[in-house]
């Protein structure tokens, strides 16, 4: 019988769990899903029980090496997933209660601390980036001081995918994409102790678990979680990367000026280079391999414009029924342009404000439903070139990832208003694709990420930028810019007002 060598990848994902089993040339063999369930049990508290998430990962992959046919074998793991928060276990290797996720925003107040002291200042000199309430270690330190019978139980910190790679081998480890924000030095690519001095927490520096690249082999699949998987023990597990890198691998950018955009729920925008650079606005992170970095910056922007426009101003159609409705506009939907900034935690990226809003501005009697609609395609597309803007270099071509590629006009408005080729890639897991092309590099199926890549993503389509409207959309990009900064101050006023009026207090 013909044996056929199988990579098996998880996508770990706040919502949704995946399994996906795919070829050595990258073809996709079978799926499996679950849905997760998040918990929040005070305001700004965003948590979920990692027992659970386990047991429903080993469920997705029991269904999927259920599913391959005889003489498909699997030859190794690789885990993505959500990243940042605190997933912490004890000695023993079991929780230390729920997990806190990357939305959780409890440490708030612990970064504003920082900012005072200089510390937020240190930990941007060091590792490049500044962190945000939901990572590791803002909420380790507000887990010090509000329940610290809980901070002496916590042997080590973990994130999402490294809590399931643990459960996989009983190993503890963490990657270079998770760690760099705030652990790593950025001249060293390791762990810098200082980072725990800068914030007055010592003790937690034993905390941190093994640094391991993320096409290194960490460990092999246990007896036990053979048994809960259908996975063969023994099998290699991949240390792997978070699930925003690993969806730019598995969508082809794998070399320096690779650059990719996921259209979902947020959007998310990343850019490989070439070492650490001076850049601020984003997030950096060490990739711990090919001396590559990845700069990304998400923004709340997305797909919940789309959702919204369909129910309230187009009368309940189908998001899918949009495209037609926007064609009867022209590009510049006569003069009507719509900020995206619908999220209640208003924008992270490029700029961070919190009492961002969205908004259409020229409005007048002779525009109709369907300059509405196209001006929040519109609107979204600028988004994205506002964040692209932001990131370092200057790519030449971006590929495209997540629900919003179902889109032909997003995609193409999208190409317009970067004034570049837009690649969307055959397949719908770019996250669990990624996960396999570090899999398939680990067991020396090929000898880099772009070779991998080469051969294990293929382009379904591609929009080239048309030229009779990019001069169009460059001035409008200008306007969208210039406009938002001039209404951070009114967002501000509006958010004051707004508080007062409802507690009854007058200005």
């Amino acid at each position: 019988m013909t044996t056929t060598d199988v990579l098996l990848a998880v996508d770990a994902g706040t919502s949704t769990i995946k399994a996906v089993a795919f070829g050595i040339d990258g073809t996709e063999l079978a799926v499996a899903t679950r849905k997760t369930e998040t918990l929040r049990p005070e305001p700004g508290h965003v948590e979920q029980d990692p027992v659970a998430v386990w047991e429903r990962t080993a469920a997705a992959l029991r269904d999927v090496t259920g599913s391959l046919p005889d003489g498909a074998d699997p030859v190794g793991v690789s885990v993505t997933g959500q990243g940042d928060g605190l997933w912490a276990i004890t000695g023993d290797g079991d929780p230390a209660g729920n997990a806190m996720l990357w939305s959780d925003s409890r440490a708030a107040g612990i970064l504003d601390e920082w900012a005072e002291t200089g510390a937020l200042d240190a930990i941007v000199e060091q590792c490049g980036s500044a962190p945000y309430p939901g990572m590791s270690l803002p909420i380790l330190a507000w887990v010090a001081r509000e329940q610290p019978a809980r901070f002496d139980r916590i042997d080590t910190i973990l994130s999402a995918k490294d809590w399931l790679k643990h459960e996989l081998t009983g190993e503890r480890t963490i990657d270079h994409t998770e760690a760099t924000v705030p652990y790593l030095d950025t001249a060293t690519e390791r762990y810098d102790p200082a980072v725990f001095e800068a914030v007055d927490l010592p003790e937690a520096a034993s905390k941190l678990p093994q640094l391991a690249a993320p096409t290194a082999v960490v460990g092999t699949v246990t007896d036990a979680a053979a048994d809960a998987t259908g996975v063969a023990s023994g099998v290699p597990v991949v240390s792997g990367v978070f699930d925003v890198p690993a969806s730019a691998i598995g969508s082809g950018a794998v070399t320096a000026g690779g650059t990719a955009i996921t259209l979902g729920t947020s959007l998310t925008h990343q850019v490989l280079v070439d070492g650490p650079k001076p850049e601020t606005s984003g997030i950096q992170m060490s990739l711990g391999t090919e001396g590559r970095w990845t700069y990304a910056i998400g923004s709340n922007a997305g797909t919940p414009s789309l959702e919204w426009v369909a129910e309230t101003i187009a009368d309940g159609v189908s998001v899918a029924e949009l495209e037609a409705v926007a064609a009867a506009a022209p590009p510049g939907s006569n003069g009507v342009v719509f900020h995206p900034y619908l999220s209640s935690s208003g924008e992270r990226g490029p700029f961070v404000d919190p009492n961002a809003r969205g908004q259409f501005v020229g409005l007048s009697p002779e525009h109709g439903t369907e300059h509405l609609i196209r001006a929040v395609y519109e609107g979204l597309s600028l988004a994205v070139r506002d964040c692209v803007e932001h990131l370092p270099g200057n790519p030449t071509e971006v590929v495209a990832s997540g629900g919003g590629t179902r889109s032909e006009l997003w995609c193409q408005l999208v190409a317009d208003c970067l004034d570049r080729p837009v690649s969307v890639p055959t397949g719908s897991e770019p996250g669990a694709a990624g996960a396999a092309i570090l899999l398939a590099v680990a067991l020396g199926e090929y000898p880099s990420l772009s070779a991998a890549a080469d051969r294990m993503v293929t382009i379904d389509r591609r929009y080239d930028p048309r030229e009779a409207v990019v001069d169009q959309y460059d001035a409008l990009y200008g306007f969208f810019s210039s406009a938002r900064e001039r209404l951070q101050p009114v967002w501000a006023e509006r958010s004051d007002v707004y508080e007062r009026s409802i507690s009854g207090e007058r200005g």
